[in-house]
Order: structure tokens, then C-alpha cells, then sequence
């Protein structure tokens, strides 16, 4: 007997959650003015996270790390013979791809406030 009852219970109420109210937006005027704490809270997170990734960073000294892996692909680079032309693709294409890195960077900082 429950089982039908629930049934009908959600019938009911599904109808009803369709049903729009005439109010002349005021319900939409209402919700778009209360604060939005989600994206306080992501915001929060965000810097949360941030704050905890410098502190590892700092703590495993990824700086050295890369500065090691870095200072091998260089020397491997120049072990290999290339031809510059073939150095100067490579670094055209890091350089299209650091402008759309800072592009999306800032893009987002604009949104940010």
C-alpha cells in the first residue's frame, strides 16, 4: 500500500513542480539578488588550494626539480645536432602556446571580480 502511495505522492508533486506561478518575475528579480555562496565557496577553495599547492611546491622543491629537468632537455637538445630551424619550430610553438596560456589566464581573472 506505501508503494502507491509514493506513487502517487510523485505524481503529484511532479505536476506541481511544473506548474509556473504568474508573478510577473518577481521570483527570478528575488533569486538573482540573493548572494551566491557557491561561488564564494569555490572562490575559497580555489585559493585554499592554491595556498596548499605553493606550500608543497616550496616544501619539494619543485623549483630544483625543474630547474634539473629542464637544464637535461636543453642538454639533450644540443647533443642531438638539430638543425635551428628545427629549434625555431620548437620555440614558436611554445611561444603560441604561452600566449593562449596567458590569454585564458587573463580571461579569467576578468571574470574572477
Amino acid at each position: 500500500m506505501t508503494n502507491n502511495d509514493d506513487k502517487l505522492l510523485e505524481k503529484f508533486f511532479s505536476e506541481a513542480a511544473r506548474t509556473e506561478i504568474a508573478d510577473g518575475g518577481f521570483s527570478r528579480r528575488v533569486m538573482r539578488s540573493l548572494p551566491d555562496r557557491t561561488l564564494l565557496k569555490a572562490r575559497l577553495w580555489t585559493a585554499f588550494c592554491l595556498a596548499l599547492g605553493v606550500v608543497m611546491a616550496v616544501g619539494f622543491r619543485v623549483w630544483h626539480e625543474a630547474a634539473v629537468w629542464l637544464a637535461g632537455a636543453v642538454r639533450t637538445i644540443v647533443a642531438a645536432d638539430l638543425q635551428w630551424h628545427h629549434v625555431a619550430h620548437l620555440l614558436v610553438a611554445m611561444a603560441v602556446v604561452m600566449a593562449l596560456l596567458i590569454k585564458e589566464v587573463m580571461d579569467r581573472e576578468r571574470s574572477w571580480w
